[in-house]
């Protein structure tokens, strides 16, 4: 019976992928809605100004399409400059810099993070929440139909992913770790 689920598991993941992959030209309203309620939720987005101790989860907006969720921290920007929410990476500084600039930020490779995207028919999109670490490609955590108020249970999905962040040791991938839970 476990064969039979895993097989189920692998051929929705290899149509999220595609689905998620053709995305839409033009985001439908009840998608863009969907990620700006995930992004109040989540509460501070990359460059927002934070107190200057600040550490926590963070969101930001890939083209206009999809939302990163990942660990920030605070970091300021002069000597007397202000502080603002970064990527938890050496560098974060450049990201802060780069999303005032209104360049597109990728995921770094350094920390785990989440993604929300959209795709399948306009007229019927889905959301999908994917886990990504290091290279290793995205694993679907989460998928469902926009039009049946998925806000709940993707509100569920990211704070055990997030627990998954916060808990995984670094030296084992999220298969393994996730592994060894059950």
């Amino acid at each position: 019976m476990t064969f039979h689920y895993k097989l189920i598991e692998l051929e929705s993941e290899r149509v999220a992928k595609e689905q998620s992959r053709q995305g839409f030209s033009d985001l439908p309203v009840e998608c863009f809605v969907l990620m700006q309620y995930v992004e109040r939720e989540v509460g501070v987005r990359l460059a927002d100004l934070v107190p200057k101790d600040w550490q926590g989860w963070l969101s930001y907006q890939r083209n206009k399409q999809a939302l990163v969720i990942c660990r920030g921290r605070a970091f300021k920007e002069s000597t007397f400059g202000k502080v603002r929410a970064g990527l938890n990476v050496p560098n974060g500084l450049d990201s802060i810099n780069e999303t005032q600039r209104g360049f597109d930020i990728s995921p770094p490779q350094d920390i785990d993070h989440l993604l929300i995207n959209f795709g399948g028919e306009t007229e019927d999109p889905r959301v999908f929440l994917w886990y990504g670490e290091n290279f290793a490609p995205y694993k679907l955590i989460y998928m469902a139909q926009v039009d049946t108020d998925p806000h709940t249970e993707l509100d569920e999905a990211i704070v055990e992913a997030c627990t998954w962040i916060m808990k995984r040791p670094k030296d084992k991938p999220l298969s393994q770790f996730l592994q060894e839970r059950k």
